[in-house]
């Protein structure tokens, strides 16, 4: 856990026939890390495999499945089991191609329907209310219509447009004309005009002649109000009646064509992972040649079962060094061929299934690289610790217990939830983790729900911060003993980071640059602290520091050497921090103080009701604040002297394996 596993990368030979079989146990297993074959990497006879094609023929299969599996969402059932030709690319490209041009007519039709009726259900709804509001002024389209039928002509132009269509439409129809304009966009407007059946013809020429896109005219529109209120309610009923018979025939299509489309994604998704990986080898007539990471103690496995998978069509070569041994990348940053080729391999860290939400912490941060130590380990420890210190509570925290215990039953069985709610569910066990924090903290600390043990059980606590400090005559001085407590943990928390520095430094043979940086940064901050606590003892006289001349001399050598070594603005960066991140651990005292001091004036004012609440709110709110503060001393006042990061995620190639032919 402390590093990342071993890597050794393997060029790997197959002959193209069996190309589908290594890919097939590969994608299985997710042993290898493939890469791209540089072209100085290549062998005679073999050149790049172009694949340019392949992969915009995969994109564009997966897009249009994507569109299909949407339109006939939700898909119910088993995948449906098909003979596909996935041992061969360029046929299963062929074949998804083919297999969905056969669901697209149908979909396609549907959706066409669907859309025209959707069209004409809005605008007889728009003609609908703009109908009652005429029958509701009294004025009748017998006016320009006269004993005839009217037309309607529904449309969308250019807001410059609207007035011209609206004045030539009148000009048209010798201002029989009713035109009204239903929506206003940005650039745009949709317009409903009403005139008599006679003037249909030029009056569509003539709106479409201004650049309007209309849609086809409805005619036989009785000219009195009321009947042609009702003709438009006859028209939406049938419209909804339309809508009903084209949603039934979209479950049928959905279950006729689920399950197939079912198998076609999970084709596609094949698809696309092979000619990805493809799309990084190289080729001769008869083999291809694939490069990629793997780990020391799977390369033996990788082999026997790759060759097994390709009836001994496939050769492993592992990389070897000048002496012709193997060479492993990450074992020592400095090895042969890394510092030559600069070859860096991807970071696998193997953690125990329990730590893993902790790891995606550090992860999210930055991904360890082969030159630092993982600092998943001491997390395991300070995590909690840290988040304890300023939450303790052994009434909250066996709730935390609870909480984190059933989320982890939900994990394990793989139960799905909304967004954010899985978030806590994949985190399941930190939040265990956090709970024994606070049970232990809250035990020490006597807090319970906001009270006191003493109190509720007749115990003392070990040792309580807020001691009398809300008391009729406050006495702070278990708070100045819990700030000088903490003040302690912070400077020891800030030195193992630096300790953590050094190893990684004299782990990769970079003995000066221990001694410049880390070692002299060590030295420079326990003086300084030293000092400060003087200083801070003795009121704040700062003559103190002068009792003591050889201190002096010794804070400014370590200062000079990271000044002449390390850099003016590296050591800046160190004087800079020595006091900011040290008083930043302070947060830990004052949160904690803020804890019970919330619950404590909810339970003041409003009784066991506010105490209630008021413990409600700091679970809440106030642990989600925790959580953020913890995160903050570990990324910045932690990583800081230590870890950066810079590593790159070990993303093995793998296939889905949930599908059936």
């Amino acid at each position: 856990m402390l590093r990342p596993e071993t890597m050794h990368q393997v060029s790997i030979i197959v002959a193209k026939d069996e190309l589908p079989n290594l890919l097939s146990y590969a994608g299985r297993e997710q042993m290898i890390h493939l890469v791209t074959v540089e072209d100085e990497q290549l062998p005679p006879g073999a050149a790049p495999f172009e694949a340019t094609g392949l992969l915009s023929k995969s994109a564009t299969i997966r897009n249009r499945i994507s569109a299909l599996a949407s339109a006939l969402q939700p898909i119910e059932g088993q995948p449906e089991k098909i003979e596909a030709p996935i041992h061969n690319i360029d046929e299963l490209a062929l074949f998804l191609d083919q297999e969905t041009s056969k669901l697209e007519g149908s979909v396609r039709q549907l959706e066409e329907s669907q859309g025209k009726l959707l069209a004409d259900k809005e605008r007889t709804s728009e003609l609908s209310r703009f109908l009652s509001g005429l029958e509701a002024v009294g004025m009748p389209l017998g006016t320009i219509g006269s004993s005839g039928f009217l037309v309607t002509l529904a449309g969308e132009c250019a807001r410059e447009s609207t007035v011209s269509i609206q004045r030539d439409l009148d000009e048209l129809t010798y201002g029989n004309l009713i035109f009204v304009i239903t929506h206003t966009a940005e650039k745009t407007q949709t317009f409903l005009a009403i005139f008599p059946r006679a003037f249909e013809d030029d009056a569509k020429q003539a709106a479409t002649a201004l650049g309007a896109k209309v849609e086809e005219p409805w005619a036989e529109l009785p000219p009195d109000p009321k009947e042609a209120k009702e003709f438009t309610d006859v028209r939406l009923a049938e419209i909804e009646d339309e809508g009903k018979k084209l949603d039934h025939q979209r479950e049928l299509l959905t279950k006729e064509y689920g399950p197939r489309l079912k198998t076609l994604e999970y084709l596609t998704e094949i698809l696309e992972a092979r000619s990805r990986a493809v799309s990084n080898s190289s080729t001769t007539e008869s083999t291809y040649m694939l490069r990629g990471w793997v780990a020391e103690d799977r390369v033996q496995r990788l082999t026997k079962g790759a060759s097994e998978a390709c009836s001994g069509l496939v050769s492993f070569h592992v990389e070897k060094g000048q002496e012709g041994e193997e060479v492993p990348h990450g074992n020592s940053p400095e090895n042969g061929l890394e510092a030559k080729n600069h070859q860096t391999p991807p970071t696998l860290v193997r953690v125990p299934g329990w730590t893993k939400p902790l790891q995606s912490v550090i992860d999210n941060f930055g991904i360890p690289s082969y030159q630092e130590t993982n600092p998943l380990v001491f997390m395991i420890l300070t995590f909690p610790l840290i988040y304890g210190l300023m939450f303790g509570d052994f009434g909250e925290g066996p709730l935390f217990l609870a909480l984190g215990l059933f989320l982890l039953w939900l994990k394990r069985r793989k139960v799905k939830i909304f967004e954010i709610g899985q978030l806590f569910v994949n985190g399941a066990e930190l939040i265990i983790m956090l709970g024994i924090g606070i049970t232990i903290f809250g035990f020490l600390f006597g807090d319970f729900f906001g009270f006191e043990a003493q109190a509720v059980f007749g115990f003392r606590p070990f040792f309580n911060p807020n001691e009398g400090a809300f008391a009729a005559t406050p006495d702070i001085s278990h708070l100045l003993i819990y700030m000088s407590v903490i003040l302690l943990f912070g400077v020891g928390h800030y030195l193992s980071g630096l300790v953590i520095s050094t190893y990684n430094k004299v782990r990769n043979h970079e003995i000066k640059h221990a001694f410049y940086g880390p070692i002299s940064w060590a030295w420079f901050y326990i003086i300084f602290i030293y000092l400060a606590a003087q200083v801070v003892i003795s009121g704040y006289k700062f003559g103190v520091l002068l009792q003591n001349p050889a201190l002096l001399v010794l804070l400014f050598i370590p200062m000079g050497i990271m000044a002449v070594k390390e850099g003016p603005l590296e050591f800046f960066e160190v004087f800079i921090s020595a006091g900011s991140n040290t008083l930043s651990y302070l947060r830990i005292w004052a949160l904690n103080l803020a804890d019970f001091a919330i619950k404590f004036a909810f339970f003041t004012s409003f009784g066991i009701a506010g105490a209630v609440a008021g413990n409600l709110l700091v679970m809440i709110l106030e642990g989600l604040i925790v959580f953020v503060q913890t995160l903050r001393l570990h990324w910045v006042e932690w990583f800081s002297k230590f870890y950066e990061g810079s590593g790159s995620s070990f993303a093995p190639y793998q296939e889905p394996t949930s599908w059936t032919v």
